[in-house]
């Protein structure tokens, strides 16, 4: 990242990176998909480090195994409902092989989707996010700073007692003469404020994507993820039982056209020494704190399932966990 940029305080801040929420808003149905994709569409055979941090339970996903078994992925993530993850997968096999017949797994592979539970607010028993909803979302993907707050996938979810949602933002760390951006996007589902136990989530869970520019490895982008999670903890009380999640890439060190090239290709790649962690962990941290403050802060009140309506989290609530990305 050239030292003098300026950011946007949003996950997009990283480059390549894009985001899409699809809504949907139908009296009992209160949901949504948001896609991350971690370079443009128009970029082909090209995969990814990836390191996954999970803990507790109440998420569910796919995917998430083969790519840290690989160490690289090459598919959009896709961030729905629990009862529409099997849509989303099919939606990604279809994107996927629309782009190559193949479906290669430099260009499409594996689908990774995470399902959210949004019982408290929407009827999953409808599974009204289909595959269509995936496709649209993954091609209106753009590099701007996405909406906040009650939008896709965080339409129906409910956070520290308060309306919950999506929140993005990003941070930056100079290690030595180098620069670099860790942005998070950030699904904000249970919990409660420090002191308190009030949860209204059906099935709470967090799931922090994070991205940065700087050249790490996947062992040390499960560190990162969990890194942005610590964060969350230090402001919010989490159940033992809450699942958390955090899938974690870098854009630098992308492997390019590998299933085309010779056997004996080889692929130079940079490497941060150990001391300089620190500063990308402050700074997963930091964003992610900051994610957290736009997801409940740029929220808006949401009518849903059975008539229940969640309301905004007061002013001081959110002043209480944001920190602003820098």
């Amino acid at each position: 990242m050239p030292a003098d940029r300026t950011l946007r305080n949003s996950i997009t801040d990283v480059p390549g990176v894009e985001v899409a929420h699809v809504t949907v808003a139908e009296n009992d149905v209160q949901t949504g998909v948001t896609v991350i994709l971690p370079c443009p569409p128009s970029v082909r055979h090209r995969k990814f480090s990836l390191g996954a941090y999970a803990a507790g339970g109440a998420l569910a996903w796919t995917g998430v195994e083969v790519a840290e078994d690989f160490g690289t992925f090459a598919s959009p993530i896709v961030l729905c409902n629990a009862t529409s993850v099997g849509a989303a997968y099919d939606a990604l096999i279809t994107r996927g092989h629309k782009r190559d017949p193949e479906l290669p797994v430099d260009d499409g592979w594996p689908p990774v989707v995470v399902g959210i539970d949004d019982g408290y607010l929407n009827d999953l028993r409808r599974r009204r996010v289909k595959h269509d909803d995936v496709i649209a979302a993954c091609d209106a993907a753009r590099g701007e700073a996405p909406a906040c707050g009650s939008v896709g996938v965080g339409r129906g979810l409910v956070a520290l007692g308060y309306k919950g949602g999506v929140g993005d933002a990003s941070a930056a760390a100079r290690i030595g003469a180098d620069a670099f951006v860790v942005g998070v996007l950030l699904v904000a589902n249970g919990g409660a404020p420090r002191g308190t136990s009030s949860v209204r989530a059906v099935s709470p869970g967090f799931v922090a994507i994070v991205a940065t520019d700087a050249p790490l490895f996947p062992a040390e982008l499960r560190w990162l993820g969990e890194a942005a999670l610590r964060g969350i903890d230090a402001a919010v009380t989490i159940g033992g039982e809450e699942g958390r999640l955090a899938l974690a890439f870098s854009v630098a060190n992308a492997i390019d056209g590998s299933l085309t090239a010779p056997p004996e290709r080889l692929y130079e790649a940079r490497r941060l020494g150990d001391d300089g962690l620190g500063p990308l962990f402050d700074a997963a941290a930091r964003a992610a704190r900051a994610a957290l403050g736009k997801a409940l802060g740029e929220a808006t009140a949401v009518t849903g399932r059975k008539g229940r309506t969640v309301e905004k989290a007061p002013a001081e609530i959110v002043a209480s966990l944001a920190f602003v990305g820098r």
